[in-house]
């Protein structure tokens, strides 16, 4: 009689605590989340395959430390010592978010966001080293930004259409704060801020990433210093998996940039501008890197030669060569 009414009773029990009110509420909320597959961040897992690691205009925050062979040639002007410079270090910090994004049929993901990068150059001299700045001299930053639109199929395949990529450079306060760097009365104040539409596709194929676009400039004209009026690139991961998390990588990166490169003499402000030379050239960009990469973290060797996105010496290429750790958020 007593086993009865305690089987009675668990029997009570579990349907009370079936049917209560919370429980339905859970389900009811599980039910409409499998519904739609929301992440306005990238997926590690596949999106990583689907992503160049050395271009450089990719939303990966990272930290390069190196040599800049040809840094006397690029600041052929002032008092920087470069023979003191213990070493040259840039970091980037970047990201992309894509707020709209939704998913069809597990096969078509859609995604409309924002990537916004920051790049900061920097030198290091030995403690002690007596400047306006201290040890640490920062020459330049560059900063990018653009609204996208991604089209991804089946984690192999990623398009990508930005209608609008802002892109400006500008001068660190340390050399024009310097007049040992930089002499305002004689030198040419730089400014650069221009805007791009840009295409892209990414094909993840086994352990290699095959990926190329191309830009050209909408606005800045006879304006700013430097516009990238074109450009066109390829580029080729290889990942060799060797232990759970941790595979072997290598790539390659090349592009052709056709830029408007302007002379311009800046007056008081609703003077407007004038340019007092303006020539178009072709610049080469190439970097190649090997490394490992850890989960979402890169270490890897990396070679780069490039017209100089450091804004004093944007008519110049920059040939450096270092270590970069990068991550994929």
């Amino acid at each position: 009689m007593y086993i009865y009414i305690y089987n009675v009773e668990l029997y009570s029990q579990y349907l009370e605590n079936n049917d209560s009110l919370e429980n339905k509420m859970i389900e009811y909320r599980e039910e409409k989340k499998v519904k739609w597959q929301y992440n306005p961040f990238r997926e590690f897992e596949t999106d990583k395959y689907l992503y160049g690691w050395l271009d450089p205009n990719v939303y990966n925050s990272k930290y390069w430390f190196g040599d800049i062979l040809n840094i006397k040639e690029m600041y052929d002007k002032g008092n920087y010592d470069f023979d003191s410079v213990l070493i040259f270090h840039q970091p980037t910090l970047a990201t992309e978010a894509a707020p709209i994004a939704f998913e069809y049929h597990n096969d078509h993901r859609f995604r409309i966001g924002i990537g916004y990068l920051t790049q900061f150059f920097l030198s290091a001299y030995p403690t002690g080293y007596d400047r306006y700045y201290g040890i640490s001299l920062m020459y330049a930053t560059h900063m990018q930004v653009e609204a996208y639109f991604d089209y991804i199929y089946k984690n192999k395949l990623r398009i990508r259409f930005t209608p609008l990529r802002h892109t400006c450079s500008h001068i660190s306060g340390d050399i024009l704060g310097d007049s040992e760097l930089y002499d305002k009365n004689n030198e040419e104040f730089r400014d650069v801020g221009f805007e791009q539409m840009h295409f892209s596709a990414h094909y993840n194929w086994g352990w290699f990433t095959f990926y190329g676009g191309t830009a050209f400039a909408i606005t800045g004209f006879k304006k700013s210093n430097f516009v990238n009026l074109f450009n066109v690139y390829f580029g080729t991961d290889f990942r060799l998996p060797i232990w759970g998390e941790i595979s072997f990588i290598t790539g390659i990166y090349v592009a052709a940039n056709y830029d408007e490169i302007n002379t311009v003499s800046r007056k008081k402000k609703g003077d407007g501008y004038t340019i007092i030379d303006s020539y178009s050239k072709f610049y080469p960009h190439i970097s190649v890197g090997v490394g490992f990469e850890i989960y979402r973290i890169i270490f890897a060797f990396k070679y780069e030669y490039l017209r100089s996105r450091q804004l004093y010496s944007y008519k110049k290429m920059e040939n450096k060569i270092g270590m970069e750790v990068s991550i994929f958020l």
